[in-house]
């Protein structure tokens, strides 16, 4: 589409995450559920570099960085006031290649296109 710098096709759907979610554990119930799903420690397994994240309980938990995943605390870059960055340290979040509508994309929940968050691109 010409505002990504890599082939947008590369961008894993919403489908994809929630398969590697459920193969680190979670159940299709709670892969299907949008927006936060705390109980379970998928984080801890896709989370990489212990030295930069903010949070005890996710470092802390036995199965940190189990998969190599190796999820960086990167947070995103809000498009309010030219733009500033929350949840360095603290949270990581990724993009999928699903669209809502032309304003908003699919990040397990949707939010505004012109947030800066995180991509990991796949290939078969």
């Amino acid at each position: 589409n010409g505002k990504f710098p890599f082939a947008r096709e590369w961008l894993p759907t919403d489908d994809d995450w929630k398969e590697l979610e459920m193969f680190l554990g979670m159940t299709q119930a709670q892969a299907d559920n949008a927006g936060w799903r705390g109980g379970t420690n998928v984080g801890s397994k896709l989370a990489g570099r212990a030295d930069l994240w903010n949070n005890g309980a996710l470092e802390n938990n036995t199965e940190f960085g189990i998969n190599g995943f190796l999820a960086l605390p990167g947070g995103y870059r809000s498009d309010y006031y030219g733009g500033y960055f929350y949840g360095i340290g603290k949270h990581a979040f990724f993009w999928s290649s699903a669209d809502i509508d032309s304003y908003s994309a699919w990040k397990r929940n949707y939010h505004f296109k012109r947030y800066g968050f995180s991509v990991r691109c796949v290939r078969d």
